[in-house]
C-alpha cells in the first residue's frame, strides 16, 4: 500500500504512458534509505501498460568490483539479439560480459547496450528499473547513463533510486524526483493501516522515531510484541534512526546466525545472490535451505530456485557487521572455493578474507585489475589494484600498485582519489628499493600527476611536473622520458610558456637514440614553436622556415607552403593523447588542409572503433582547422559533439577550448547572447586553471562579437587584452591570428595609434608572418587600413594576392578593400570588391559582415545579391540543419543505414530515423534514395 505518494505515482505513470506512445524518458528517484523509492519501482513495474516489457536491476555492494555486473543482469534477456548489432559493438558486449576473450572499449559497451535496447523497442516499449543504483559497478553506471542520456524516439524509459548519503551517483542530463519522508497525516495512515489495535500512545512514539520514513514504520511495527503494541510492555529505547535499524535488523537475524557457516552470513558475504554458489559454500545442501527458508518465513528474504535477495540492504548490513570477524572470514573463505579458480569472484572473497600481508592474493588482485582495464572497468581496476597494495608486503611492490591505482581512478573521473592515492605511493618510495627502479617509479608518478595537472588543473604547473618526471629517467629510460617532455611539451605550449617549450626541445635533441622515432618528430617543431622567445638557446632560433627535420626522422608532409608536419600528426590512429597537436596548432604550423583530412580520418577511425573517449581529444582540433577551412556548420556540429563528450568524461582543458571556439563561431555568425555565454562558461573553466590558449580564444571570441555587434570601443578592450603590450589574455603565438581583427577594431574606434604600434610590434621580416600566408595577409590588410594613397592599395592587393586563405578572412579582406575604394569615390571597383565580399561572408554565414558588405553596396549605388533582412534570408541546406542532423544527413547521402549511422555517432537506430524524419521536408526530399550522392558541405 502506497499512502502519501500520489505526486510521485503520477510522475512515474506520466513515464509509462510515454513509452507507449514512442517517447522515452530517464528520471532518478532520490531520498533517505527506507523512504519507499524500491516499492514506488515495484509498483511501476507491477502496474506497467499492457505490452511494455519491464527490464530490472539491482546494485549490490559486493559487485560493485565486478565490472558490467549490474549491466549483464539488465540485459541478460535480450543477449539471444546480441548478434544483430554491428561486429564492434557485439564483440565488446560479449567480451564485457565474459563470453569473449576480445578487449572492449567501455564506450562502445555503452554505445552496444543502447543498439540493443533501441533494437529490442521496436517490437514492445521497455521499462528499465534500476533499484539502489548507488551500488552499481562503475562500467554499468556509465553505460546506463550513456544510454539514459540518448534516449529519443525509442520507447524506452529507465528509472533509477538512488539512496541519500550512499556512494555518489552524479547523473547529469538525468532528471531527479525526489521523494521526501512522507508527511505526518501520511505516516498516520500508514501507520493505522499496519497497527490498527496499537495503543495510541505507541503509535505516537512509533511516528516519533519514524520520522515520514515507511520502511522504519513497517520494520519498527514487526518487530513490537503484541504486548509492547497494546502498551502492556516497554517500547525500545530512542536512538538515531540508522543505528536504530541497524540495531533492529540485527536481532531479528540473531536466530538465524545460531552456527558458524550459516546460510544467511554466507549470502551477505556472497552479495550476487547465486544460491548454487551458496549452497556450495555451506557444504549441506539440506541444511543450507533450511536456514534460507527460515529466513524467507520471517521476511528477511526472498528465495527462489537460482536466487537468494535480502529484501532491503539493510537487512544484508545487519547479517554481515552482526557476525564476527572470525565468521566473515570463513564465509569469504568458503565462498572463495566454491567459485574455484578462474573467476573474479574467487579472488575477491580471497581478498576479502586476508588479514595481513599475502602477495600472493595481491597479485591475483593486479592480475584482475589488467583483465578489467582491457574491458573498460578502470573504477574496478582500481578498487583491486588499491586492495592488492594493502596485501603486497614490499614497499616498492606497494608503491608501483598505487601508482596503477591512481592512473586507473583519474581515467575513472576520479581525480581526488587519484591523488590521494598518489601521494601514499610517494611516501612509500622513501621506503624502497633499490635505486634505479625507485626512480623509474618515481618517474611514473610524476607523469600520472602531471597528466592529471594538465586535463583538469594548471597547464604551467603540470609543465613542471612532467618536467621533474623525464629528469628522473633520462638515462636510465629514454622512451619515458621522451614520452613526458612531449606530454610537457604539450602543456607549455597551452599555458604560453615558448621558453619552456624551447628548453623542452633541448631535452628531446639530447636524448640517447633509443626513441628516435618520436623524438624526431617533435623536436624540430617544438624549436620553431619556441620562437624568439627561445632564441637565448642557439638551437632553439629561427629566422625563416622551420629547420628540416633531424637526421633519421620519420617521412613529413607539406603544408600548403611547403613547410612540413610530422606524419605522427597525419597517422590519426594513435590512442595515445599526447601525440595529438593542441587546439589550433595545426593552422600555426599552416598545414590546415592535410591535416584537417587526417583529422577527419582519424575521427572516422575513432567512431568506427567505438573509441568515444578519445575524441574530444581528437575533435577540438578538428573544429580549430574546420574554423578556417569550413564548412563552419560541421565546426559546429563537431565542436557541439566534443564538448558533450568532454563534460562526460571530465577532459575540463578540452571543453574549455572547445566553448570558446564556438563562442567565436557564434559571434562569426551573429548570434551575440550564445557567445556571450559559451565564453563565460568557458573562461570560468580556463582562468582558474591558467588555461591560456583558451583564455586568449574566449577573449578573442568576445571581441569578434563586439566587432559584429559595432562596438569597436568595446572590441579594441577585450581584443588589446590578447595583442597589446602588457595584455592579461595574450598568447605568444595565438595573438598573432587575432593581430588583424584588433586592428580593425583600433581602426574603427579611431585609435589609430595603438594599431600601428600593435603591428609595428611584430614587422614584417617575423618568423611568424615570413612563414604563413594566413598571418602574413592578416598583417598586410591592418597595415592597409592605416596606410594612404597607392601604399593603401598595395597592401590590400597583397593581403588577397596568397591562395588558400580562410573564405571568412578573403571576404573581410575584400569588405574593407571595397569600403576604401568607395570613400575614394572609385565606385564601379568598390562595387566589384563588395559583391566578391558579400558571396564569401554569405557563402560561410558570417551574416554580421555580410549584412555590412550589403550596407556598403547600396552606399555605392550597387544592388546586393540578396536584399532581403537577415530574418527572411533564405537560408541553404546546412543552415537549415541542426548540427546533429548535419551530421545524419551526410552519412545517409553517403548510403549508411540507420544502424550504421547510429554507430558512427553514438545513437540509437531509432534516434537516427527520428532525425531523417525530421531532415527529408527541411532538404526537399520525400525518400532516403534521393539523398544518396548528394553532398552537404
Amino acid at each position: 500500500m502506497l499512502v502519501g505518494r500520489e505526486c510521485e505515482l503520477r510522475r512515474l505513470a506520466d513515464v509509462t504512458a510515454g513509452v507507449r506512445q514512442g517517447r522515452s524518458h530517464a528520471l532518478v528517484l532520490r531520498g533517505p534509505a527506507g523512504v519507499g523509492k524500491s516499492a514506488l519501482l515495484q509498483h511501476i513495474a507491477n502496474h506497467a501498460a499492457p505490452g511494455v516489457r519491464v527490464l530490472s536491476t539491482v546494485g549490490v555492494e559486493s559487485e560493485a568490483e565486478l565490472p558490467f555486473a549490474a549491466l549483464h543482469q539488465l540485459l541478460r534477456p535480450l543477449l539471444g539479439s546480441v548478434d544483430v548489432l554491428p561486429a564492434p559493438q557485439s564483440a565488446a558486449l560479449r567480451s564485457a560480459f565474459g563470453m569473449d576473450t576480445t578487449p572492449a572499449d567501455r564506450f562502445l559497451v555503452a554505445l552496444a547496450a543502447l543498439t540493443l535496447l533501441s533494437e529490442a523497442s521496436r517490437t514492445e516499449p521497455l521499462l528499465l528499473l534500476v533499484d539502489d543504483a548507488h551500488w552499481l559497478d562503475s562500467p554499468s553506471a556509465d553505460a546506463l547513463l550513456f544510454v539514459a542520456r540518448r534516449l529519443g524516439a525509442e520507447g524506452v524509459a529507465v528509472i533509477f533510486a538512488v539512496r541519500d548519503g550512499s556512494q555518489p551517483f552524479p547523473a547529469p542530463g538525468v532528471p531527479d524526483l525526489r521523494v521526501p519522508p512522507l508527511e505526518a497525516g501520511a505516516a498516520r495512515s500508514l501507520l493505522a493501516h499496519l497497527l490498527p489495535d496499537a495503543a495510541p500512545a505507541v503509535r505516537e512514539r512509533l511516528l516519533r522515531e519514524a520520522d515520514g520514513i515507511p520502511l522504519a514504520l513497517v520494520e519498527l511495527s514487526a518487530a513490537l510484541s503484541p504486548a509492547q503494541l497494546r502498551g502492556a510492555a516497554a517500547l525500545p529505547d530512542e536512538l538515531p534512526l540508522t543505528e536504530r535499524l541497524q540495531r533492529l535488523f540485527r536481532c531479528r537475524v540473531t536466530g538465524l546466525l545460531a552456527e558458524p557457516g550459516n546460510a544467511l552470513l554466507l549470502t551477505a558475504a556472497e552479495g550476487d545472490g547465486d544460491l548454487a554458489v551458496i549452497v556450495r559454500a555451506a557444504g549441506d545442501t539440506e541444511r543450507a535451505l533450511d536456514e534460507l527458508s527460515a529466513a524467507a518465513t520471517a521476511g528477511l528474504v526472498s528465495l527462489d530456485p537460482e536466487r537468494v535477495r535480502f529484501r532491503h540492504p539493510l537487512v544484508r548490513s545487519a547479517v554481515y557487521q552482526g557476525a564476527p570477524l572470525s565468521e566473515r572470514r570463513a564465509a569469504h573463505l568458503a565462498l572463495a572455493d566454491a567459485l574455484g579458480e578462474g573467476d573474479d569472484r574467487h579472488v575477491w572473497h580471497l581478498a576479502a578474507a586476508a588479514v595481513g600481508p599475502d602477495d600472493r592474493v595481491a597479485q591475483l588482485l593486479a592480475e584482475m585489475a589488467g583483465r578489467s582495464r582491457r574491458t573498460g572497468g578502470v573504477a574496478t581496476a582500481s578498487k583491486a589494484l588499491r586492495r592488492a597494495a594493502a596485501l603486497a608486503s614490499a614497499p616498492r611492490d606497494r608503491a608501483r600498485l598505487l601508482i596503477d591505482a591512481a592512473e586507473c581512478a583519474w581515467k575513472a573521473a576520479g581525480t581526488a582519489q587519484a591523488e590521494a592515492l598518489l601521494a601514499e605511493a610517494e611516501g612509500l618510495l622513501t621506503e624502497a628499493e633499490p635505486l634505479s627502479e625507485v626512480s623509474a617509479l618515481r618517474a611514473r608518478l610524476v607523469q600520472v600527476r602531471g597528466a592529471i595537472a594538465h586535463a583538469s588543473g594548471d597547464p604551467a604547473v603540470a609543465c613542471l611536473i612532467l618536467l621533474e618526471g623525464a629528469r628522473l629517467v633520462q638515462e636510465d629510460d629514454p622512451r619515458l622520458a621522451c614520452e613526458t617532455l612531449v606530454m610537457a611539451a604539450r602543456s607549455a605550449w597551452v599555458a604560453d610558456d615558448p621558453a619552456r617549450l624551447a628548453e623542452i626541445a633541448g631535452l628531446l635533441a639530447r636524448l640517447p637514440a633509443v626513441a628516435p622515432e618520436v623524438r624526431n618528430r617533435f623536436v624540430t617543431h617544438l624549436r620553431y614553436l619556441a620562437g624568439p622567445a627561445g632564441a637565448a638557446n642557439p638551437d632553439t632560433r629561427h629566422g625563416g622556415p622551420a629547420p628540416e627535420v633531424l637526421d633519421g626522422g620519420p617521412a613529413e608532409t607539406a603544408g600548403t607552403d611547403g613547410r612540413k608536419v610530422p606524419d605522427i600528426w597525419l597517422s590519426g590512429t594513435d590512442p595515445r593523447p599526447w601525440v595529438w597537436p593542441p587546439t589550433f596548432l595545426p593552422y600555426l604550423l599552416d598545414a590546415t588542409e592535410p591535416l584537417r583530412d587526417a583529422h577527419r580520418r582519424a575521427v572516422e577511425t575513432l567512431r568506427n572503433n567505438g573509441a568515444i573517449g578519445s575524441l574530444p581529444m581528437s575533435l577540438a582540433p578538428l573544429v580549430a582547422l574546420e574554423l578556417v577551412t569550413g564548412p563552419w556548420p560541421t565546426a559546429t556540429a563537431n565542436g557541439t559533439e566534443a564538448l558533450s563528450l568532454a563534460l562526460e568524461s571530465g577532459q575540463l582543458g578540452a571543453a574549455s577550448h572547445l566553448r570558446a571556439m564556438l563562442a567565436w563561431l557564434a559571434a562569426a555568425q551573429g548570434d551575440g547572447d550564445r557567445c556571450r555565454v559559451l565564453a563565460r562558461e568557458s573562461l570560468e573553466l580556463s582562468a582558474p586553471r591558467r588555461i591560456a590558449s583558451a583564455i586568449t580564444l574566449a577573449h578573442w571570441a568576445q571581441g569578434l562579437n563586439a566587432l559584429a555587434e559595432g562596438e569597436p570601443l568595446h572590441a579594441v578592450k577585450l581584443l588589446g587584452e590578447i595583442c597589446a603590450r602588457g595584455g592579461g589574455a595574450g598568447h605568444f603565438m595565438l595573438r598573432w591570428i587575432v593581430l588583424p581583427d584588433f586592428v580593425e577594431a583600433c581602426v574603427r574606434a579611431g585609435e589609430s595609434e595603438r594599431a600601428r604600434q600593435a603591428l609595428t610590434d611584430c614587422g614584417p621580416a617575423h618568423p611568424a608572418l615570413a612563414n604563413h600566408p594566413q598571418l602574413r595577409s592578416g598583417w598586410r590588410r591592418g597595415r592597409a587600413l592605416l596606410a594612404t594613397g597607392d601604399e593603401a592599395e598595395e597592401l590590400f592587393l597583397g593581403a588577397l594576392a596568397d591562395t588558400g586563405l580562410s573564405p571568412f578572412e578573403t571576404g573581410r579582406s575584400h569588405l574593407l578593400y571595397g569600403e576604401w575604394l568607395r570613400r575614394h569615390r572609385r565606385i564601379k571597383p568598390a562595387r566589384e570588391q563588395l559583391h566578391l565580399a558579400e558571396a564569401q561572408l554569405d557563402g560561410v554565414g558570417a551574416l554580421p559582415w555580410s549584412e555590412l558588405a550589403r550596407a556598403e553596396l547600396r552606399a555605392a549605388g550597387g544592388r546586393p545579391a540578396q536584399e532581403s533582412s537577415v530574418a527572411a534570408a533564405p537560408q541553404g541546406e546546412e543552415q537549415r540543419l541542426t548540427a546533429r542532423e548535419l551530421q545524419v544527413v551526410r552519412l545517409a547521402a553517403q548510403g549508411l543505414s540507420n544502424g550504421e549511422i547510429a554507430a558512427r555517432l553514438f545513437l540509437s537506430p531509432r534516434t537516427v530515423g527520428y532525425h531523417l524524419y525530421k531532415i527529408f521536408p527541411k532538404v526537399g526530399v520525400t525518400s532516403r534514395a534521393q539523398l544518396y550522392g548528394r553532398s552537404f558541405g
